[in-house]
């Protein structure tokens, strides 16, 4: 965070140990946000805080009193996911400013309308949006009176932000609650209709790092508010080479003069951290230009080839591809997947001509090993100065020492004053002189003050120990940094009560891709059916389906196709469902509902809504007692059977191995213990992955039942009709007591792609 603000920041944003999306790092004890909070507002710098997880109906008490802490502190805002959070602070901290995390998947205009409705003064955009479409939604954002702000740099994921449960499933690390194991990270084996597929590396969902630095006169354009460098679980030095390359060139743009791209800021960036730098989707990067499928982690920089050997002497000659090593850097020679590092102890030789150059090297460096520079000493010291304590100074303070009629030594500026605890004594032998005092009152250590004017009010007769002056000037310090904290209002947590839920038998409800597939779960007798495709089925009555994803250019096409016979429409998407009128809307998994709140939130404008498929089956408890003391709560949907969807990407996984071509073939993903996760491709060309086993609830459709669960679902997209009729029966029977579950779950192995897991309805998802 140091680094950050000595670097030039405008803002930090962090994490404490609760109810943050990366648990698995250090994070700041409540003390410790206390203590930044003054230290960077001290500077200017506003603190951000992240509570950015799901939360549960059970943690609401603790995440009351956590918004109420921060609220006091004064930090500047905080970033939320959940909107049952994000409801709950407009009721207790009305105050305190909130900011969409990008983990709301919030990528269009409607979504923009639905935070500013919701109390959010700022938004993270995702990351996966193209130029234009920033362009168009900051016009919506200007509007509604809502900021925007987008990543420039660092780490992506790969999946769309909060639609991600890859970790959850195969480890119960969930991304929604800041525990991510990082599968994406992981080698897989790319599969053809169950053949493998050669690939130019293992590392197939692994994105570069995004750096947005030789584009930022364009990004100024865009009328965003911030742009955010990804700094979490970084390095210091990483944090002060990137801010400050940022903050001098918006500097420069900001000053009216020529931005240049300088290569050696580049090298810079690029020796603090990177997997290979992409620019994203918002310049049009996509498959191999956006992954590195050949490491996944920190690479280093390029540097040349080995062109020649000197054996004689213990070195070689390297053909110059990018900087020339100097000494002390460290090295690496690469050649057919061995690696042989060193530190560089000479500076290198370079040929009169200027293409290469002649440096020492271990005995088994070879002809044609690639070069790489993976430590730079000169990046190294450049950010030791960035980090290095900057002397105080930048606010002036006029202070004025007095003793008052009590006798206490009194120091005070504006609004702060503060008082020694003990009264000053009569001095024995030797008094405190006046400049005594004023050089205890001058030291402002290694605070941002310094003492402009001092008005001493003391005749320097009287006596105090130095030690209580010493403590009185760093109160006063302490209290002038927090003399601007705002006056906020809190109230308190009013518990909504729980109610017991009505038993009911839940309609069985089938989500299908196929007009055929349709027809057959109809004919099987289920509720209701979900559809998604663009094909009108007049005969039927059909819950149409959008696509999880709908960036704002492809909204008008996408809601245009809704047929006027449609008996009603599934979202999943923030603020998607206000888009739509007339007819009844559904409210799909993509809101990520964990807790009653969220429920009613959604349930405004959704007579139905889908419960995460992370929930617990206590949870589901839970939330369904608590909804229930609400008046008019929406239906609750629970996905009971089929494969569930992991991860949606707007990368094409097929296309990045081997060039855009027919999505006819049946792919997907192995991974090193031989699970097998299928990929299908939709009409966006974005890529959706399957867990590798079918989530089946066989067995607990009677608690469902019990909990007032009123639906429960099953995923048959991409299964045949034969599939989706004998799974409608199955659960039909369940349903209405006429089945043995235990009976029914041995012919549904029968049927389930990989095998069947109760997932989460067991044993939850870890959180820390």
């Amino acid at each position: 965070m140091k680094a950050a603000v000595y670097a030039g920041s405008d803002a930090v944003y962090l994490g404490g140990k609760l109810f943050g999306a990366r648990q698995y790092a250090a994070n700041f004890s409540n003390d410790e946000l206390k203590n930044a909070v003054i230290f960077a507002h001290q500077y200017g710098v506003k603190v951000y805080v992240t509570v950015n997880t799901l939360a549960y109906d059970d943690d609401m008490p603790a995440v009351a009193e956590y918004l109420r802490f921060l609220s006091d502190i004064g930090v500047d805002a905080i970033l939320v996911q959940d909107v049952g959070v994000l409801s709950l602070a407009r009721e207790i901290v009305p105050d305190l400013p909130l900011h969409a995390s990008t983990q709301m998947t919030i990528h269009n205009a409607a979504g923009i309308r639905f935070a500013a409705e919701h109390g959010v003064s700022r938004v993270v955009l995702a990351r996966e949006l193209p130029f234009d479409d920033v362009k168009k939604i900051a016009e919506a954002a200007n509007e509604a009176g809502v900021e925007l702000e987008i990543f420039v740099h660092g780490a992506i994921c790969y999946a769309y932000s909060g639609q991600c449960l890859f970790s959850s499933v195969i480890g119960g690390r969930s991304g929604n609650q800041g525990a991510c194991a990082q599968p994406c990270r992981k080698p897989y084996t790319l599969l053809a209709d169950g053949e493998t597929v050669p690939t130019q590396g293992d590392y197939l969902l692994s994105p570069r790092d995004l750096c947005l630095y030789p584009y930022l006169e364009e990004i100024c354009s865009l009328g965003v508010a911030a742009v955010k460098i990804e700094g979490r679980m970084k390095t210091p030095e990483y944090v002060g080479i990137v801010t400050d390359a940022y903050r001098r060139a918006l500097d420069t743009i900001a000053a009216g003069e020529e931005f240049v791209v300088e290569n050696e800021t580049m090298e810079d960036l690029a020796f603090a951290f990177n997997r290979g730098f992409t620019k994203g989707y918002l310049f049009g990067d996509k498959w191999g230009t956006f992954i590195n499928a050949k490491k996944p982690d920190n690479r280093g920089v390029f540097a040349g080839f080995v062109s020649g050997l000197d054996e004689s002497r213990g070195k070689v000659i390297v053909k110059i591809e990018g900087p020339v090593p100097d000494t002390g850097d460290g090295l690496v020679f690469k050649i057919a997947g061995r690696e042989t590092g060193f530190a560089l102890n000479k500076e290198p030789y370079i040929f009169p001509e200027g293409d290469a150059y002649k440096i020492p090297a271990p005995a088994d460096v070879v002809l044609g090993s690639e070069l790489w520079i993976t430590r730079r000493m000169k990046t190294e010291r450049k950010a030791a100065a960035i980090l290095a304590k900057p002397s105080g100074g930048r606010i002036p303070l006029d202070i004025t020492v007095s003793v008052d009629k009590s006798g206490r030594l009194t120091v005070s500026s504006g609004s702060v004053e503060v008082k020694t605890e003990m009264p000053m004594l009569e001095a024995l032998n030797k008094p405190v002189s006046k400049e005594s005092v004023e050089t205890q009152m001058r030291k402002t250590g290694g605070t941002p003050f310094y003492v402009r004017n001092l008005s001493m009010k003391y005749d320097g007769t009287m006596f105090l120990p130095m030690s209580v002056i010493t403590d009185l000037r760093r109160r006063f310090l302490d209290e002038a940094a927090l003399a601007g904290k705002p006056a906020r209002t809190t109230r308190p947590y009013q518990e909504k009560g729980s109610a017991v839920p009505e038993r009911i038998v839940p309609i069985v409800q089938v989500y299908t891709d196929s007009v055929i597939g349709a027809k057959a779960a109809h004919s099987a007798g289920a509720g209701q059916v979900v559809y998604e495709g663009v094909e009108e089925i007049y005969d039927l009555p059909i819950i149409y389906k959008l696509p999880r994803i709908v960036l704002e250019h492809e909204v008008p096409e996408t809601f245009s196709k809704i047929p006027a016979s449609a008996a009603g429409v599934m979202v999943d998407g923030v603020g998607a469902a206000e888009l739509i009128k007339g007819i009844p809307k559904y409210g799909g998994s993509g809101l990520n509902i964990t807790n009653a709140r969220s429920a009613m939130t959604y349930g405004k404008s959704c007579r139905q809504v889908c419960l995460s498929p992370e929930l617990s089956g206590k949870q589901i408890r839970t939330l369904m007692e608590q909804l229930s003391a609400y008046a008019h709560p929406p239906k609750t949907e629970v996905i009971v059977q089929g494969s569930l969807e992991v991860m949606i990407t707007e990368n094409c996984i097929p296309a990045t191995a081997q060039g855009c071509r027919s999505c006819s073939q049946s792919w997907a993903l192995k991974d090193k213990t031989n699970r097998i996760f299928r990929v299908r491709t939709d009409l966006q060309c974005r890529t959706h992955i399957l867990n590798s086993s079918e989530t089946c609830l066989i067995e607990y459709v009677g608690k469902l039942a019990s909990s007032g669960v009123s639906v429960i679902s099953i995923d048959a997209r991409g299964r045949s009709p034969e599939y989706i009729r004998r799974m409608t029966a199955i659960y039909s029977a369940v349903a209405s007591g006429d089945g043995d579950p235990k009976e029914l779950k041995e012919q549904i192995k029968d049927i389930a792609s990989g095998g069947i897991t109760a997932g989460h309805y067991l044993r939850g998802v870890v959180r820390e």
